[in-house]
């Protein structure tokens, strides 16, 4: 599977990596055991080196509403996703627009770079 997924105790933090081609079943894969799994308050997507010219606007929406969904308990806590290329980043930001749509009970935001990716994890600030 080209997600690799690591969980830190420490921070509260589970990060999923994701490298080359994913298809929608994996993705839904790691969702499903993530939340089989006792969550973590914090997520990490790192889309950086993932191959997501497949992916469309019907897939993220779906993908939203389900994590949205399991998510129900996950109230106040965050998913952020590294997306440093543009076609990551724009696939990020419309995943944002969908989970706005969706109402997820949890913040999400896309990022640029990791290290502000777990700036605004680690942070305190509401935004």
């Amino acid at each position: 599977m080209p997600i690799e997924t690591t969980r830190d105790a420490d921070r509260n933090l589970t990060t999923n990596v994701v490298r080359g081609y994913v298809s929608e079943k994996e993705m839904h894969e790691v969702l499903q055991d993530f939340y089989d799994r006792q969550p973590t308050a914090l997520v990490l997507w790192d889309m950086s080196k993932a191959e997501l010219a497949h992916v469309t606007a019907e897939m993220l929406q779906k993908f939203v509403r389900r994590a949205s969904k399991f998510g129900v308990h996950r109230r106040g806590v965050r998913t952020a996703v590294i997306a440093p290329e543009d076609l990551q980043y724009g696939l990020g930001r419309m995943s944002e627009t969908f989970a706005e749509i969706e109402s997820t009970p949890y913040r999400f935001s896309v990022f640029r770079s990791r290290q502000d990716a777990m700036q605004w994890l680690a942070s305190d600030d509401a935004a």
